[in-house]
């Protein structure tokens, strides 16, 4: 074989984006070719490995990396009924049919008939101008003479087990670390076992098997691997093909499948659920979660007076799961709160499965409510509310004097009671002793009991998506400081966004979250610096408690427990007013919060105030935030003293970064280092945050391109800019902001 043509063939190869790798006589790799199969090798290594190797052949990577599948038909086998393709003669005869990959793993090894294997994912074939044991690889049809045609769908359906949506689940698995991989590798394998149909077993299911056990950290041993799957493939065929035997998977799966009162189904992302009758109600439970497990292990015992084996359960439960995704309808499920058709639904989640539906007519508890909820471990029973309530009641447990300040508490407690659009997150500060956590434990013993009361602020960004994830509700106890990360997350948080959660667990194996979600915040000082989450915030300020006015937390509780009822039964009321006047209430203009606005008007009707009383408060509010910004925010009262020097400056954002570098004095920057920007750009973003806020106290910020250069103009004006409010129909109180006089349009104001 002449050495020159190899190399020439091999750089052909990789320019056409394969990844190649060197192969001996005997079909076997001259490297330690694994990591070949997520890069491709350079042109120097190809090099390389033709001065170390001169008699090598050439192999071609097969799967996802080269973008290519091949059918492999031995000497002997048949070829007829495959579309036609590039092409090549094998050095025992045979033929290589090369296809397109199709996008999602394809197992390497699969044996689709006699003498006909599929060369996928984790695979290679040699190519031309190679020269094995067995003879020489030949191009029948080359790539320069066709393009490669489309993986045969045939091939497809069996290569991918009984259905589409079954590759889709596999494709999404991306494995888990090293201690939950031999829990995870049975409930995997029954999952597939469960879906292969027995012709298929050992080519088609093992295959998928070993593709999801390569994604592991690290794979387990093959014969490990092997272990389980024989595991389990045995406890498949003889617990439940066989019901006749009367074991215990076959005995109990066919009693939970032949109730009438179970139905399995899958959420929006895909989990299984059962949901089945328990004392008279029906509850449901994750397919893959801890309450039926030990449902399981205690029904065998009940039914057959023996102990299960962990085999067994996880048997019955990865059968339940396949049929719960695969044959059951996708059902939405929510957290403690939920809109169902024109009426709210919220879930009491106590033992009886209770809620309490909310419509325009009134509110009632309901016995056997529809299928739209899931529980965490974290969630506690909420107390059966009483009728005739009376929400203010709450007023009593908290340290909160200013009448305007107890309005707007008020209606966003009850606000969080009305899902699915953005919620002012509720900003509680103050002096230590000023009741703060006291507040957010009660409001949150209000909306979504928890064995959680308040949760300290997540370490990492991981955590806090997955905090926000599993609760509705949720108060971060005694926060010193976020970081911008943190504050973006939170932003989306409370408007609605997706997600990613990277790291899986066993019975938490999505990766995207998306959720819409209340939130409180409570600490000594303001950390709500950034302007885009000081927007969506309400700010209340706390006082030190005098020490002759203090109570136990013993005492506090247990009155707050006494009055908890008609505080809860207050709130339905109000919310069923709410939803009957909500839909009259009209505002020409709105806040960054619109939705919150709008319903805290109804709320407030149907607290007996009037809409503008809601508005001035929230107003004030709005107001105090701009203050406190520019309090806090140290690049606003930096540059708001700088403008107040210079009356108006120009320059780039390195020469405004070193001029406010110059007002700060050396003691404050240390305090607030973590708040500096940090370069020109990022002082550049800062300042485009704060921009709105600063046009209000009257500081012009404008921007303009001079060559390749971008110069900053800053200068203080008469005019400020009208402070963001909400107008209603009657355009209500703005004259201390815009003289009833001029007409401002609502595109005049900025929001």
């Amino acid at each position: 074989m002449n050495n020159k043509n190899v190399l020439e063939s091999a750089l052909d190869y990789q320019a056409r984006g394969f990844s190649v790798i060197p192969v001996g006589s005997n079909k076997k790799p001259l490297i330690n070719w694994k990591e070949y199969q997520n890069k491709r090798a350079t042109p120097e290594q190809i090099k390389e490995w033709i001065e170390k190797y001169p008699a090598m052949n050439i192999a071609i990577v097969t799967g996802k990396i080269s973008g290519i599948v091949v059918v492999d038909i031995e000497q002997g086998g048949n070829s007829n009924g495959y579309p036609p393709t590039v092409t090549a003669k094998s050095g025992g005869g045979g033929v290589h049919l090369y296809y397109k990959h199709p996008g999602y793993e394809v197992p390497n090894g699969t044996r689709v008939k006699e003498l006909t294997d599929i060369r996928g994912d984790g695979g290679y074939v040699l190519v031309a101008p190679s020269v094995s044991d067995k003879g020489e690889y030949k191009w029948q049809i080359s790539p320069d003479d066709s393009d490669f045609s489309e993986w045969p769908i045939d091939i497809t359906k069996t290569v991918s087990l009984k259905e589409d949506k079954d590759k889709k689940w596999l494709s999404a698995k991306d494995g888990v670390s090293e201690g939950s991989r031999n829990d995870t590798a049975a409930s995997m394998a029954g999952k597939i076992i469960s879906c292969t149909p027995p012709e298929l077993m050992e080519n088609i299911g093992w295959g998928h098997f070993k593709v999801w056990n390569s994604k592991n950290t690290p794979p387990l041993p093959e014969t490990e691997l092997r272990n389980v799957w024989e595991s389990i493939k045995k406890i498949h065929e003889n617990d439940i093909q066989d019901g006749s035997k009367g074991s215990q998977a076959s005995i109990l799966l066919e009693s939970i499948l032949g109730r009438k009162d179970v139905s399995l189904f899958h959420d929006e992302q895909g989990r299984g659920y059962i949901s089945m009758e328990i004392d008279g109600h029906q509850e449901i439970w994750s397919c893959g979660g801890r309450k039926i497990k030990l449902w399981l292990s205690s029904e065998i015992h009940r039914t057959q007076e023996k102990a299960p084996t962990a085999e067994v359960k996880k048997s019955i439960l990865s059968v339940l799961e396949g049929k719960a995704c695969f044959e059951g309808s996708e059902i939405k499920l929510h957290d403690r709160v939920a809109w169902h058709g024109n009426e709210i639904f919220y879930d009491l989640t106590n033992s009886k499965w209770q809620i309490v539906k909310i419509a325009k007519e009134g509110w009632e508890i309901v016995d056997n409510p529809p299928t739209i909820f899931k529980r965490y471990p974290h969630h506690k029973e909420q107390v059966t509310p009483s009728k005739n309530g009376d929400v203010k009641l709450f007023l009593n447990y908290i340290n909160v004097a200013n009448p305007e300040h107890q309005l707007l508490l008020l209606i966003f407690l009850i606000s969080c009671f009305i899902p699915d659009f953005p919620h002012v997150m509720l900003v509680v500060f103050g002096a230590q002793g000023s009741s703060k956590s006291t507040l957010s434990k009660l409001a949150r013993l209000v909306v979504d009991p928890s064995l959680i009361e308040v949760a300290s602020f997540p370490h990492s960004q991981r955590e806090l998506i997955q905090a926000l994830a599993h609760h509705y509700f949720l108060f971060f106890d005694n926060v010193s400081h976020i970081t911008e990360e943190e504050s973006d997350t939170l932003c989306k948080a409370i408007t609605g966004g997706g997600h990613v959660k990277r790291e899986l667990y066993e019975n938490d194996e999505d990766i995207i979250y998306t959720f819409m979600r209340c939130i409180g915040m409570n600490g000594i000082n303001l950390v709500t610096t950034r302007p885009d989450l000081l927007e969506r915030s309400l700010l209340l300020e706390l006082e030190r408690i005098d020490p002759e006015n203090r109570k136990t937390e013993k005492e506090l509780y247990q009155n707050f427990a006494k009055d908890l009822p008609s505080i809860l039964g207050g709130i339905f009321d109000v919310l069923v007013k709410a939803i009957q006047i909500q839909p009259t209430i009209k505002l020409n203009a709105h806040h960054r919060m619109a939705d919150w606005s709008l319903w805290g008007c109804a709320i407030a009707e149907a607290l007996g105030y009037s809409k503008e009383e809601f508005l001035k408060a929230y107003q004030n509010n709005i107001t105090r935030q701009s203050e406190m910004l520019l309090n806090e925010n140290i690049v606003a009262t930096t540059l708001f003293s700088f403008v107040e020097e210079k009356k108006e400056w120009e320059g780039t954002a390195t020469e405004l970064l070193q001029e406010l570098y110059k007002r700060t004095p050396l003691d404050y920057f240390e305090k607030q280092e973590k708040y500096w920007p940090k370069s020109a750009a990022s002082l550049m973003r800062k300042i485009n945050e704060l921009r709105t806020y600063l046009r209000q106290i009257g500081i012009s910020v404008t921007t303009k391109m001079l060559g390749f250069e971008r110069r900053i103009y800053l200068e203080k004006i008469k005019e400020k800019e009208p402070k963001q409010l909400a107008l209603t129909d009657s355009n209500y109180a703005i004259d201390d902001i815009i003289p009833r006089s001029k007409h401002i349009s609502p595109e005049e104001i900025p929001f």
